[in-house]
């Protein structure tokens, strides 16, 4: 089965790292345009532009922080600006510090409250708005985890909460915008090859693949290859959902 998302335009929110920069060169692959936002780090933010444009792709790139509601109609503007429209939604931005919740300080908490959810209604809520006016039958995919759904050890306290909130914020906005013809989903992806598995002590990495029916950490290209289906016209039907990927823990 082959995606070609030509014509279509996606703005993908934390994009040049881990999942998110996957997801990107998974979108520039099948044939979108892609405006790729970052927050702070200019070195990842490079490294994803040349590597796409090694690829012959040409990402459009816009530095600001996602949970900002002023740079989230700031961020709809220059895609519209830069592509026409916005077709797709991706909301990768997010955090997760592995801090156990009697260590955890309240800005630590707020921050993931920030990145993780705010940032939701500041990208989501102007890039709608484009979408309802300009009748486009668009698709939002939101990134949660496996931990927002299902009970996973060791997990901090404030990633699975946010992580559970992006769940509720699916199906919800769902239900509202479906009569516009959008689609809304959200993707949960378990322990995958990011920067943030790579720093866990070794024994919990062991933990992950020993209950892991599939026995093995999963690859970020992995989690893409799921988006970028959920995005296509492949996926007329499904809204509201939230699609575990997790080598069925």
């Amino acid at each position: 089965m082959e995606i070609n998302l030509a014509g279509k335009c996606t703005l993908i929110t934390g994009g040049t790292r881990g999942i998110g920069r996957a997801i990107s060169l998974a979108f520039a692959r099948a044939n979108s345009k892609v405006v790729i936002n970052y927050n702070s780090d200019e070195k990842a933010a490079s490294e994803t532009k040349s590597l796409l444009e090694s690829e012959g792709f040409s990402p459009l790139m816009i530095k600001g922080n996602a949970s900002d509601f002023d740079f989230g109609k700031k961020l709809s503007s220059f895609c519209i600006e830069k592509m026409g429209k916005i077709d797709i939604l991706i909301n990768n931005a997010g955090i997760s510090h592995n801090t156990p919740f009697l260590l955890l300080e309240p800005e630590e908490w707020k921050k993931a409250i920030d990145v993780n959810i705010n940032a939701l209604y500041s990208v989501t809520h102007p890039v709608l708005r484009h979408m309802v006016d300009k009748k486009i039958h668009g698709k939002i995919l939101n990134l949660s985890s496996v931990c927002g759904v299902r009970p996973v050890a060791a997990v901090p306290v404030h990633y699975a909460a946010t992580k559970a909130a992006i769940v509720g914020f699916t199906y919800t906005l769902a239900k509202e915008v479906g009569r516009y013809g959008i689609q809304v989903n959200a993707v949960a992806p378990g322990l995958i090859e990011t920067e943030f598995s790579r720093n866990l002590p070794e024994a919990r990495r062991g933990d992950f693949k020993k209950f892991c029916p599939l026995g093995r950490i999963g690859k970020p290209e992995e989690v893409a290859d799921v988006v970028v289906f959920l995005a296509s016209d492949f996926n007329s039907y499904m809204t509201g959902e939230t699609v575990l990927i997790s080598g069925g823990l």
